[in-house]
């Protein structure tokens, strides 16, 4: 079988393209050796690093109640939805909601453990 079609201006560009890198690495090693500056053989990763710790009872009662005011500013909610969960909001314990929740490492781990708790005292008004 016979290939066809096949630049090899483009092979030999490509080629000639890889040799330019391998030489101008070179060229910065031997650079940063006379300069004293070690050479990295291979580039760090760009890595994220998260907390371990757990967040303390004051994180997660104003995360906790940032939740509540968030639901309740945004409306839309049935009188006896409001009240309920005004009445969570104002005997909220912090310590129970994380013994029966925690321990909490994220403000979304929270933000589960908040709808869990009051999902459903959560009522909508139907539009009439």
């Amino acid at each position: 079988m016979e290939i066809t079609g096949v630049n090899s201006k483009a092979y030999t560009s490509a080629s000639a393209s890889v040799e330019e890198d391998e030489e101008m690495q070179e060229t910065q090693e031997q650079e940063a050796k006379e300069y004293g500056v070690s050479v990295k053989e291979k580039e760090e990763k760009d890595t994220t690093e998260f907390s371990s710790s757990d967040y303390d009872e004051a994180d997660v009662e104003e995360k906790a109640e940032n939740y509540l005011k968030n639901i309740l500013f945004v409306g839309g909610l049935t009188e006896a939805s409001e009240a309920a969960l005004q009445n969570y909001l104002n005997t909220f314990d912090v310590a129970k909601f994380m013994k029966d929740y925690g321990p909490f490492t994220s403000t979304s781990e929270i933000s589960a453990a908040m709808y869990a708790a009051v999902g459903s005292l959560i009522k909508q008004q139907q539009d009439e």
